[in-house]
């Protein structure tokens, strides 16, 4: 017999109920070496909110509306009565938890986990009515709490503050004969993007051979970042060891990681998604012009028409699962690639760039839907300017300036000073732009009236594991901005300030969110600030667009602020 499903669920109770990083990872650490070897995996996922790794197949198929149903069901209750407390509780799992008479059940992790994947593979006829039936039958089976953190899994917003990073810094102390340490983890996970692998990994309490790849074709690796600097001087300075500066053109497209493995093809965005039905010229472009049997490229995907890049907005207009044909044809898309990880068998990585670079020219055959990044390469720094010049006339972001030195690796999850970003910003004095995570908004008036006046955005605090408030970004937004972000908002509304946000008094929104929507803003300076928990605000900050290639923990960092403010 394993271990209680229950005894998960007042775990996640506690952790709930704790705002203390430090403490969520003592208290994550006591539970993990409690448990068996053969349930690792099921509670690994389950504390991360789903029943597999991010980049896989995990979607159950149950909406909010279905789940309202199997929730009637499961308890003999009116769908109308479900539906009355699902807006007065904005949580479906407390509503399942009040409706929920049952005090003890028998079921343990294993079997919470094999269940939701018995609901994620029913297909075939009526498989909304196979899903609901399973999934009703599940919440019978459970207590009230059970069921309140079974719902929420299920939705996808588990709503305790635990990602992969607090597992990460738990595992160590909860495995102790594994001899690891949270380095060593992370570029386990970096490289497999799968937690559940690294957790089965450590759990066997052996040491980890310090060799260990984790690179496995079919899961993503997490794609390496460009440090932004405050002056086109501070590049010069970062790359002081360079005989040699490498310029790529930088697109404003959505980054895009291509493993090919035989004749299957997959491709992942930034955020680990899988997102190969999106693209299905590019994927049999590379099907046919990429001579390697195996591979992983590392590139960006733009909107491309006449030998023209078009905006950014244009390409996401194909983030969509219906209709992929139509907009294939309507607004066609090419594949810039400016790098190579791994290829037959070899992973690449600790390769210096110019190497890495020559064979990614080697193994790919230029075509319409798939092209290598435009580069120029010098001595001569000051040469990079025109070149740059040229980027920014095509309507190009600008350039990444890339270090040639014997150590330019490729650091997976990392924002390297390896790579540099280069934008007009840097050059003409213009306004910077930030990737902000959304924790909160302030109500509207007048003509605002019914919808949001201001969105509060954060900073990620990477080392606290926090979002700290920044800003308050109420201009730029098109009356067609209001309603997509209303809709997407929704869904994360919170009747309290998450356990993972910090927010002053002076702050306070009239409604909170769970961090997960991330949009990108313009402003003018950073300047220190005291009512804002970041310690830094931003002037004058205007909407520039919605940013869903990015995830909540991708927003710009604290660090990086204090890196652009000091000049460093």
């Amino acid at each position: 017999m394993g271990t209680a499903f229950s005894k998960l669920a007042q775990l996640y109770s506690k952790l709930g109920e704790t705002s203390s990083y430090n403490k969520k990872r003592i208290i994550l650490s006591s539970f993990f070496k409690k448990l068996n070897r053969k349930e690792i995996l099921s509670a690994t996922y389950l504390t991360l909110g789903r029943i597999g790794p991010i980049h896989g197949d995990i979607d159950l198929g149950l909406a909010g509306k279905m789940v309202e149903r199997a929730i009637a069901q499961a308890y003999r209750a009116p769908q109308e009565e479900v539906h009355k407390l699902m807006r007065q509780k904005g949580d479906l799992g407390l509503v399942a938890e009040e409706l929920d008479s049952k005090k003890r059940s028998a079921l343990t992790i294993a079997q919470v986990h094999a269940a939701l994947l018995k609901i994620k593979a029913a297909s075939g006829a009526e498989s909304q009515k196979k899903k609901l039936t399973l999934f009703s039958s599940l919440l019978k089976k459970a207590s009230a709490l059970e069921s309140k953190y079974i719902v929420r899994i299920v939705l996808g917003h588990l709503r305790i503050g635990v990602g992969a990073e607090a597992l990460m810094d738990a595992f160590p102390t909860a495995f102790p004969k594994a001899k690891t340490n949270r380095k060593q983890l992370e570029s386990l996970y970096h490289l497999s993007t799968d937690m559940g692998f690294v957790a089965e990994l450590v759990s066997r309490n052996k040491p980890i051979p310090p060799k260990k790849s984790a690179v496995l074709l079919g899961c993503p690796i997490r794609a390496m970042l460009a440090q932004r600097v405050k002056t086109v001087a501070d590049i010069r300075k970062k790359m002081a060891e360079c005989k040699e500066f490498a310029a790529e053109e930088k697109y404003d497209g959505e980054r895009i990681q291509i493993h090919k493995n035989g004749n299957r093809i997959t491709a992942f965005s930034r955020r680990l998604t899988n997102i190969t039905l999106q693209y299905p010229a590019i994927m049999e472009a590379v099907k046919k012009h990429l001579k390697a049997k195996s591979a992983i490229l590392d590139g960006e995907v733009v909107a491309y028409k006449g030998g023209k890049i078009l905006h950014f907005q244009k390409l996401m207009q194909r983030r969509r699962k219906h209709d992929v044909e139509k907009y294939e044809s309507e607004i066609p898309a090419a594949l810039f690639l400016f790098d190579i990880l791994y290829m037959n068998g070899k992973p690449l990585m600790k390769k210096p760039y110019p190497k890495r670079r020559k064979i990614l020219e080697k193994a790919v055959t230029p075509c319409r839907e798939i092209h290598l990044a435009g580069r120029f390469v010098t001595q001569d720094f000051g040469k990079i300017h025109p070149f740059f010049e040229k980027c920014i006339k095509r309507g190009l972001e600008g350039v990444i300036v890339k270090s040639t030195v014997q150590d330019s690796i490729y650091e997976p999850g990392v924002r390297s000073w390896l790579w540099i970003k280069w934008k007009p910003e840097y050059s003409k004095g213009m306004r910077e732009t930030f990737d902000l995570a959304v924790i909160g908004s302030y109500a509207g008036r007048g003509s605002r009236s019914g919808h949001f006046g201001a969105l509060l955005c954060a900073l990620y605090n990477k080392k606290k594991k926090i979002f700290e408030s920044f800003t308050k970004v109420g201009t730029g937004y098109k009356d067609s901005d209001f309603a997509e972000l209303e809709k997407l908002l929704k869904k994360y509304k919170c009747s309290k300030k998450p356990s993972n946000v910090q927010i002053s008094s002076a702050m306070k929104p009239d409604i909170y969110y769970r961090p997960h929507v991330v949009i990108e803003a313009l402003g003018a300076e950073i300047t220190k600030s005291p009512s804002h928990s970041s310690g830094y605000a931003l002037r004058f900050p205007r909407f520039v667009r919605l940013r869903e290639d990015k995830s909540a923990a991708q927003a710009t960092t604290l660090k990086e602020i204090e890196a652009m403010k000091n000049g460093k």
